[in-house]
């Protein structure tokens, strides 16, 4: 029997040979189409963040676009700012009596007296008179003087017109 297993030794030989290059070729083939599918679903993927990478690039444009607009309208209105700011400091100093008065007002309301007015706001002593019995008016400390006759005489005067006519 070991005379006949080894004259078939090189056919067995052969066989086993030929069972490993087959399972070495289905091996081979597996392995192939793993590869093929792993690439397949790398190259979707691939595909897909490219297009992520596209839609973000377009939106990174849109909001630079929007930003540029922003930047342009907070320099309007900067310029505009700085132009009130100009304007400003301008009529500040051409009205220099009309803080006066304000300051003069001021005063009367904490209760200066004429003096007082004439000496820190370098008021004439009829303007100061003046201020004192208007916000004693404002106020209502003194009673505003009813109409003259002649306004009433006036308004009579109309009245009778608009009556005629009707």
């Amino acid at each position: 029997m070991e005379a006949v297993v080894l004259t078939n030794a090189p056919a067995i030989a052969g066989v086993v040979a030929l069972v490993m290059v087959i399972l070495l070729a289905v091996f081979t083939f597996r392995l192939k189409k793993n590869q093929s599918v792993t690439s397949d679903h790398w190259q979707q993927k691939s595909r897909y963040l490219d297009k992520e990478l596209q839609k973000a690039n377009k939106q990174l444009l849109e909001v630079r676009s929007v930003v540029v607009g922003l930047g342009q309208r907070v320099s309007e209105q900067q310029d505009i700012i700085q132009h009130l700011n100009e304007r400003i400091a301008e009529l500040e100093q051409e009205d220099g009596d009309g803080r006066l008065y304000s300051r003069a007002t001021k005063m009367v309301q904490l209760g200066a007296d004429v003096n007082e007015l004439i000496e820190e706001c370098e008021l004439p002593k009829a303007e100061a008179e003046l201020m004192l019995s208007l916000q004693k008016k404002i106020a209502g400390k003194e009673k505003v003087p009813p109409l003259s006759s002649d306004s009433q005489g006036s308004q009579s005067s109309v009245s009778k017109r608009a009556r005629k006519k009707s």
